[in-house]
Formats: structure tokens, C-alpha cells, sequence
């Protein structure tokens, strides 16, 4: 199942449930939209996800995925990943 493309998201179709796997099932990964605001405002201020996490009263999961989402669309302007260069020969 090709689901690269985020604009027109369709459902795995599942045959056996025991083939899959479900992911971050046990955090809540909605958002209120003013708590949202205010992670990626305390993050990009500088603020670190287990601060934020604590402020929050939210997992650091959830912190982390909230600031995905955020990045998407184009919210956050502080990296929270870095991704290592390959180094030239």
C-alpha cells in the first residue's frame, strides 16, 4: 500500500488483524488547538519536549508527535531531529 501521499489518505484494507501492528494506541493524540499552539511556541523558544511534557500534563510522545504535525506545516523553525550527512570519501 503505496500512503506517500498525505492528501488523499485511504485505509489499509485489513484482511487479519494479527498481520498488523497499531501504532501510539495508548496516547491521546488529540489536540486542543490552543495547547497545541502553545507547544510549538514553548518549543520554538527554546523549551525541551520533557519540560514541555510536564507543563503540558501530556506524554512526551505525544509532545513529539504534536511538534511533527507542527513541522508539517511548517510551524516549527527549531530542529528537533537532525539527520546525519553522509560523509564524502
Amino acid at each position: 500500500m503505496n500512503t506517500l501521499d498525505i492528501y488523499t489518505p485511504k485505509p489499509l484494507p485489513i484482511n487479519r488483524k494479527r498481520d498488523y501492528v497499531f501504532i501510539f494506541e495508548d496516547y491521546e493524540l488529540a489536540f486542543p488547538k490552543t495547547q497545541l499552539a502553545k507547544i510549538t511556541l514553548d518549543w520554538n523558544n527554546g523549551k525541551e519536549i520533557e519540560q514541555i511534557s510536564k507543563e503540558q500534563k501530556r506524554h512526551e510522545m505525544e509532545i513529539l508527535l504534536a511538534l511533527i504535525y507542527q513541522a508539517s506545516r511548517n510551524k516549527v523553525n527549531r530542529p528537533y531531529a537532525y539527520k546525519i550527512k553522509e560523509e564524502l570519501n
